[in-house]
Order: structure tokens, then C-alpha cells, then sequence
């Protein structure tokens, strides 16, 4: 069986995902909403926030801030549920995406180029591969520079 997800996953991963959009064309809501997360969580671990905004990917870092964000008391963990899943909504509002995958059941993926500016590329609900999931190129939007 999977393990739950916690509060602390939640807002760790929230934080991470927006991390990596804020450094791209996002909107100021989504700006925003990172900022609010990011500033409310900053009170307890000001130093594994700037090292996650730094490494976004860092699967360690966000361990680290989701044990944190577990072990606070309830009525902050709410505060910080609420600010992530404001931060996750937003994103979904507005980030570009190139392949958005809800469930995928697949021996091995292989992904071609994703190049996104706006809009969604490919949204699969649910997809069950008895062999390799692949792609090819997805290029979503205008080119940079372009619009």
C-alpha cells in the first residue's frame, strides 16, 4: 500500500513545484500564492526553504521540510494545507503544461523534447502500458519570443 499523504509532503511539494514555476512565465496569482506559502513556512525553516528554492528537485530537501511541517501543531499544518492547496490550484489555473498524467501503469517511459509556453499539450486520465510508454516530441504554444 502506498504511503499517505501527509501534510508535510503536501506543502513540500507544493513549495517545489512553485519554486520551478515562478522562474517562468507565470501570472502574479501564482506568484502570490508561493510567496504566501513560502513566507509562512520561512518562520520555522527559513534555511531549508532558500536550499529547496535553490534545488527544487531535491527530494532530501523536501523529506526535511515535510518531516517539519508534520511535526508541527494541527492548527498550523492547516494553515500551511490551506496555503498549498491555494498555491497548487493556482498553478493548475495557469502553469503551462506539456503532458499531465493522472495514472500510468507502464513497464518503462521514454519522453521525447517538452518545450511549453502556454496552454496543455497532452492530459491523460488514466493509461495502463503492458510495455514502454513513449512520446515524442510535445511542443505546446508559441515559440519564445513570439507571441
Amino acid at each position: 500500500m502506498a504511503d499517505p499523504i501527509t501534510v508535510g509532503v503536501l506543502v513540500a511539494g507544493a513549495l517545489s513545484l512553485g519554486g520551478e514555476a515562478v522562474k517562468a512565465a507565470v501570472g502574479e496569482v501564482v506568484k502570490d500564492a508561493y510567496k504566501a506559502l513560502k513566507a509562512k513556512l520561512a518562520g520555522w525553516a527559513a534555511g531549508d526553504v532558500a536550499e529547496l528554492e535553490r534545488t527544487p528537485g531535491s527530494d532530501a530537501r523536501k523529506a526535511v521540510i515535510a518531516e517539519l511541517v508534520n511535526n508541527l501543531p494541527a492548527k498550523d499544518q492547516e494553515e500551511l494545507r490551506t496555503l498549498a492547496q491555494a498555491l497548487t490550484s493556482r498553478l493548475k489555473e495557469e502553469a503551462p503544461i506539456g503532458l499531465d498524467i493522472g495514472r500510468l501503469d507502464a513497464l518503462a517511459v521514454e519522453l521525447g523534447n517538452i518545450v511549453v509556453t502556454e496552454g496543455v499539450g497532452t492530459r491523460i486520465q488514466e493509461a495502463r502500458i503492458s510495455g514502454t510508454f513513449k512520446t515524442g516530441d510535445i511542443s505546446v504554444g508559441s515559440s519564445p519570443g513570439k507571441k
